[in-house]
């Protein structure tokens, strides 16, 4: 992600707005973040959203409005960052983990039903589905599987720290978390978040919680946080807001061309397209496994080229999450992973490098391995 290419064609409107700021006297929950709240709920999809911290408070204040708390449990995936799973734990409730789909690495309908007919699936009052990568989790598939489990009752709480922008996204789950962390698709120039809901209640009661709980100035009512959100993040993302579709149409004209320069390359799995993808990273699959891939890795960065790994450590190996439930195709995704760079500005030539250099090694360490 190359964030000062990306923000050097708008940088004449960000130092306006800096200046509005700064004028204003105000500097968190003021105009900007108002503003920022109801534009980017209409933006997604949902009718109200509330702007907090970060991305992790997001999906922890959420889960708040559950009312969740020990003897809880909450289902999501380990194919995830910790944050995800550490905003469950943060409530008291115990994290269960469900397996992702093989081909679109998000949660699977199909193993959710199994996970709530095994033993402690009958204390699930939430499952947090994760839009990886950009690509949108299968709702609908989630809901029909809460009613075939007979659990219709199970809130749907959606991670959409990585699927800014695709179309309704934001409206589709019961409450839906977003992150603003500089290298998402709408990204601050620090660190902030927002969830988006329907229920004017779960909004009044999460604006109160990223306020120290309070419902009065010299009053709180339950326990909260310091989640205030600054007005000159708000005042940065509600200009960038308006680029954001065009930026994810470049996004998806990228992963295209990936695609197609990368297709028919022995022992790599290119990602799916899929409706509403955004493709805020385009995550192949190195089919030689941990060993093969770390060594891909190793040599494309030595050339210069920056890939990721997302996530090559499932959350259920980490010591805050355990889990006894066997997760064969969490562990096969964090071996075989591999992240190319993608983001709005990228070049047909720098693009051309990236797909060179991974072909090249990845046929060579092959051929090391035979």
């Amino acid at each position: 992600m190359n964030l000062r290419r990306l923000h050097a064609s708008i940088e004449g409107e960000l130092a306006n707005a800096f200046a509005r700021v700064l004028a204003s006297g105000s500097y968190h929950l003021g105009t900007e973040t108002a503003l920022l709240e109801e534009e980017f709920a209409e933006h997604e999809g949902a009718d109200l959203g509330i702007c907090c911290g970060s991305g992790s408070d997001a999906l922890y204040l959420a889960l708040r409005t559950l009312d969740l708390g020990a003897g809880d449990a909450v289902v999501t995936v380990a194919n995830t960052f910790v944050a995800t799973a550490e905003s469950i734990a943060r409530t008291g409730a115990t994290v269960l983990f469900c397996e992702p789909d093989p081909t679109s690495h998000t949660l699977d309908p199909g193993d959710l039903v199994r996970v709530l007919r095994e033993p402690g699936g009958e204390a699930v009052r939430a499952v947090v589905p994760v839009h990886l990568y950009g690509r949108r989790a299968d709702i609908p598939g989630i809901r029909q599987a809460l009613q075939q489990a007979g659990r219709p009752d199970i809130a749907v709480v959606g991670d959409a720290a990585q699927a800014h922008g695709s179309p309704g996204v934001g409206g589709e789950t019961d409450l839906t978390a977003y992150s603003f962390y500089p290298s998402k698709n709408l990204g601050a120039l620090g660190d902030g978040g927002i969830v988006l809901c329907r229920d004017p209640s779960a909004a009044d009661r999460i604006r109160r919680l990223r306020n120290h709980g309070r419902d009065g100035k010299h009053h709180s009512g339950e326990l909260g946080l310091n989640s205030r959100f600054d007005e000159i993040q708000a005042a940065a993302l509600r200009i960038k807001m308006r680029y954001l579709r065009n930026w994810n149409r470049q996004r998806r004209a990228l992963a295209a061309r990936y695609r197609q320069m990368l297709a028919g390359t022995p022992g790599l799995v290119l990602p799916q397209d899929s409706p509403g993808h955004v493709y805020h990273l385009f995550v192949v699959e190195l089919e030689g496994g941990r060993a093969l891939r770390d060594r891909v890795a190793e040599t494309v960065r030595s050339r210069g080229v920056s890939v990721g790994l997302h996530y090559p450590v499932p959350l259920h190996h980490m010591k805050p999450y355990p889990s006894s439930r066997p997760l064969p195709i969490s562990e096969a995704l964090a071996d075989r992973v591999l992240s190319l760079p993608l983001f709005p500005g990228l070049r047909e030539d720098e693009m051309e490098r990236v797909v060179t250099l991974l072909k090249t090694s990845l046929g060579a360490h092959q051929k090391g391995t035979q």
